[in-house]
């Protein structure tokens, strides 16, 4: 038995050393960054080998799970320093913004409106609106007098939309380009700018790396109150969300409450990764973040309670 131990241990870290090497690739290699999505899950693998590794007394095998074990936590930890500061105790709320990816094959979009009432958000990005859900926007149009966009990204506010815009990916047709729908409110008097943001899967990473070039550009353009909402279609840990942190200078309000996957076809899955998120300009700070129930879609939606900063 303490020979097969041996052997399992040995493999595990054949293994996690090869998906290690290929997530720090990932660094100079960007497409590669697509397996450092799972960097929490093979932290805790590796946790598991590490309690193998001990079990079979052997130094060197201890030694290696350690070691690569520390790795993985190490390069999972990077991703909190790009977290929204929080807003002092009691601040006021100056907006609510929620996002959801609707998902295009959503039949059953009748309880998101009850949802967003309970919610009482101030403003909503949907992302995935199709031709079949132009009832439902009529429908929240009472609650969201104020709409950018029909269709693909769609932005919801009860204050006034005082201009509004969109990007558009190059190459492609017009209902599978939009990456970035933008509007600027009026809230009180405070003008500030919110974006539906919808990047290319990581499985297409020359999309993905235009997608993330665009909206970093777009970001710099707007030196006021800004934010983003919508689905990145990457985890805070990835190399490319961290680059873009650092880049754009905005503030990450969700780090580690999954959003996907919610279901597969007609099947219910459990979320497990974060790729639902909201960022925010340092004009801003964090109250709370949390997600939405099920609502017949592959995502969770994400609620941000959002002041403004001193």
């Amino acid at each position: 038995m303490s020979k097969v131990l041996r052997a399992i241990v040995a493999a595990g870290l054949l293994a996690g050393a090869l998906v290690t090497a290929t997530g720090l690739i990932a660094y100079w290699r960007t497409a590669l960054d697509v397996v450092n999505n799972g960097l929490p899950f093979l932290a805790a693998g590796l946790l598991a080998l590490v309690a193998l590794a001990w079990a079979t007394g052997r130094r060197p095998l201890i030694g290696g799970a350690v070691i690569l074990f520390a790795i993985n936590l190490a390069l999972l930890l990077t991703a909190l320093p790009g977290a929204a500061p929080r807003a002092p105790e009691g601040a006021e709320r100056f907006l609510r913004v929620a996002t959801f990816n609707l998902w295009g094959r959503n039949d059953h979009p009748d309880n998101l409106e009850a949802f967003l009432a309970e919610t009482d958000a101030d403003a909503v990005v949907l992302e995935e609106v199709r031709e079949r859900h132009k009832n439902l926007l009529a429908a929240l149009a009472k609650h969201y007098p104020y709409q950018a966009g029909d269709y693909g990204l769609v932005i919801l506010s009860k204050h006034p939309i005082l201009a509004d815009g969109r990007i558009d990916r190059a190459g492609q047709p017009q209902r599978m380009s939009l990456i970035i729908r933008w509007a600027t409110l009026d809230v009180d008097g405070t003008q500030v700018g919110l974006a539906g943001i919808h990047l290319a899967r990581p499985f297409y990473p020359a999309f993905e790396a235009a997608d993330i070039a665009r909206l970093t550009q777009f970001v710099k353009d707007r030196p006021g109150p800004l934010i983003l909402a919508g689905d990145f279609n990457m985890t805070p840990w990835t190399w490319k969300m961290r680059g873009l942190t650092r880049a754009t200078g905005l503030k990450r309000y969700n780090t580690f409450l999954p959003t996907w996957p919610m279901r597969w076809r007609s099947l219910p899955l459990l979320p497990l990764l974060p790729i639902d998120n909201v960022f925010a300009s340092p004009h801003f700070s964090a109250i709370a973040t949390d997600v939405g129930p099920r609502l017949d879609s592959d995502h969770r939606p994400v609620i941000a309670d959002i002041a403004l900063s001193e």
